[in-house]
């Protein structure tokens, strides 16, 4: 079983290994379901990773559908996460009708060089899930990424096991979506999956001590500028005990 944390910072990189997991998704803008970091935190990452780091490469929130200059762009961050060191990449791109966007994916891991390869969410939005996870496992992707195309993994995880079933030793199909430690051991039971990908929030409050409550920086209703989201070791910890079986 190996365990991948979604963080978007260093300090998380930091949570996730003390913590036993396996692997972390680098991302920025989680509340955005996650986009591209910057390649400065690409860099501070790598530099205090003992584990694999493998970076979103996502321009912006909303659709997976391109254009030529956002291909570009994601092209230039797969370059940039692999000159830095990163061990792999987290990409997917479909097409206006719903389906994976084969060339256009093509394009981006012809930047990859030897990174491994994980197909993220965009495939919950694709309209035929058996004829995407053979497009993807086509490609060449080390996993793929599923909720099984509903709000929470455990929600899909009929529609998971299938996929790890039709994918063989093809690619791995990694559950992510909505799991924590009180889920986690039905969620595998259920799909026979063999990895999970999981962030694992909490909210602290801000250390700025001077605060102005009349300006917003962010357009979310309900934004507070004064709190922050951050990676949970005890979390982690938690979600790994559950996930072996184990109470202690």
């Amino acid at each position: 079983m190996r365990f991948e944390v979604c963080v978007d910072s260093t300090e998380g990189v930091l949570a996730a290994q003390a913590a036993g997991a396996d692997r972390v998704e680098l991302c920025a803008a989680l509340s955005e379901g996650g986009v591209t970091p910057s390649a400065g935190a690409i860099v501070t990452a790598l530099e205090v990773a003992t584990i694999d780091v493998h970076v979103l490469v996502r321009p912006r929130g909303g659709d997976f559908v391109y254009d030529r200059h956002e291909i570009l762009a994601m092209r230039h961050d797969i370059a940039a996460a692999a000159a830095a060191g990163a061990h792999g990449i987290v990409v997917g791109a479909l097409t206006p009708d719903g389906d994976v966007d084969t060339a256009a994916c093509r394009e981006l891991l012809s930047d990859a060089g030897g990174l491994s390869v994980t197909f993220h969410r965009a495939f919950d939005m694709a309209r035929h899930p058996r004829d995407a996870l053979a497009a993807v496992a086509d490609l060449g992707a080390d996993r793929l990424l599923t909720s099984g195309q509903e709000a929470t993994a455990l929600g899909g995880a009929a529609l998971i096991a299938e996929l790890v079933a039709a994918a063989g030793e093809r690619l791995s199909v990694m559950p992510g979506g909505g799991v924590t430690a009180g889920n986690v051991r039905r969620l595998l039971d259920l799909t026979g999956a063999r990895e999970v990908h999981f962030t694992a929030r909490t909210t602290v409050d801000s250390p700025a001590r001077h605060r102005n409550p009349r300006v917003a920086m962010g357009s979310a209703p309900g934004t507070d500028e004064y709190t922050r989201r951050r990676t949970d070791r005890a979390t982690i910890e938690a979600l790994i005990r559950a996930a072996s079986g184990r109470a202690d």
